[in-house]
């Protein structure tokens, strides 16, 4: 697993470690993988693509590997997953969100597979939410830069509220640092927006912005992508991001019996409310475990190269129950299910404001 405990993506990582260990755990107390412990290997990406992309590397060709999962974040996936993609190794992508992971990718992208739920299904299904709820005439988007799961969400919002017919007063863009967070957002409210798309990887400069946005008198709303759906973002934003909405691919109160399962272990595990990140993370090792069930590892006796190959074939059959709802990969590797619209609650919680179908964005 690779995951992002240090620099920008860390407000994400340590939730995903932390439920990964609990589901390896509980699949190993059930007798593991056909009488065989699963053994699950962390490593640190520090939020790097360079970082990424050599764990990667490393992973597969000196640790020996049978899969991957992860990176946290887009922005180092699409660097490390043609690693993997070339040394034909599963990759399943529990939280990143941006285009091109999977379909159409920059390149074949035959091996990687995802879990979470793309922006390109949550942005639309927020917003049209959000619409139908309320009377918006103007949007301005905060966007930070460079950032592949920013420039995402952002292109998303633009084309979903121009669609609806409302106006964007601007595009605002936050270089890739915290000190750029309050002329960003001054120039954006500057533009007296109904509404305030922040769009970025970044939990810390969501949250900032947020507090920023209030702080300067700001009274509209605050949407945005997978950044909201952090607990550490809603936690940073405080008060400031109380009514924020975002399209979640998990809603801690759903009624799925293996989520209340799910959430009942990771609270009592770690003495914290699990995150979307954690719940994504707990069914991705699940998959694999299926997949690996599936492929009947444990006992081939053929080499590592046809067990990668027999869990690539056995993870385009994986059905199961998990904290997400049913889970099924579609043909193209991705995911298809219910967008929860989640509402911060301005305590690091957040409410069930709305769900939606899929096509209902359209």
């Amino acid at each position: 697993m690779i995951v992002s405990l240090t620099g920008g993506g860390d407000v994400y990582g340590p939730q995903q470690l932390r439920a990964a260990r609990l589901a390896a755990a509980e699949i190993n107390r059930q007798g593991g993988i056909g009488g065989r412990e699963l053994q699950l290997e962390a490593v640190d990406d520090r939020s790097s693509p360079a970082e990424g992309r050599r764990l990667m590397r490393s992973l597969i060709e000196a640790h020996r590997v049978v899969a991957v999962i992860g990176p946290t974040l887009s922005v180092v996936a699409v660097a490390a997953d043609p690693v993997a993609d070339a040394l034909r190794t599963p990759v399943l992508a529990v939280s990143n969100t941006a285009g091109g992971i999977v379909g159409r990718c920059a390149y074949p992208c035959r091996w990687v597979w995802r879990d979470s739920l793309g922006e390109a299904t949550a942005v639309p299904a927020n917003i049209a939410d959000f619409l139908s709820a309320n009377h918006t005439t103007r949007a301005a988007i905060l966007e930070t830069t460079p950032d592949v799961l920013g420039a995402d969400e952002a292109a998303l919002a633009k084309r979903s509220f121009g669609a609806a017919g409302v106006a964007i007063s601007g595009d605002f863009v936050i270089p890739d640092s915290a000190g750029a967070v309050p002329a960003a957002v001054t120039q954006a409210l500057a533009s007296r927006p109904d509404a305030l798309f922040i769009a970025t990887t970044y939990g810390a400069i969501a949250a900032q912005a947020m507090r920023e946005a209030r702080a300067a008198g700001f009274r509209g709303t605050f949407l945005g992508g997978s950044a909201f759906n952090s607990a550490s973002t809603g936690e940073a934003a405080g008060r400031s991001s109380a009514g924020a909405l975002s399209g979640s691919a998990w809603y801690s109160g759903n009624d799925f019996p293996a989520n209340a399962s799910f959430v009942a272990a990771y609270t009592n595990a770690t003495g914290e409310q699990p995150d979307q990140f954690a719940a994504q993370a707990y069914t991705g090792v699940e998959i694999i475990a299926q997949a690996l069930h599936a492929a009947g590892v444990a006992h081939v006796a053929s080499g590592l190269a046809e067990q990668r190959r027999r869990v690539q074939e056995a993870l385009g059959g994986v059905a199961l129950t998990t904290p997400l709802g049913p889970f099924r990969f579609t043909r193209d590797h991705d995911v298809d299910q219910i967008v929860w619209i989640r509402a911060m609650n301005g305590r690091g919680g957040s409410t069930l404001a709305g769900f939606c179908d899929p096509g209902c964005a359209g």
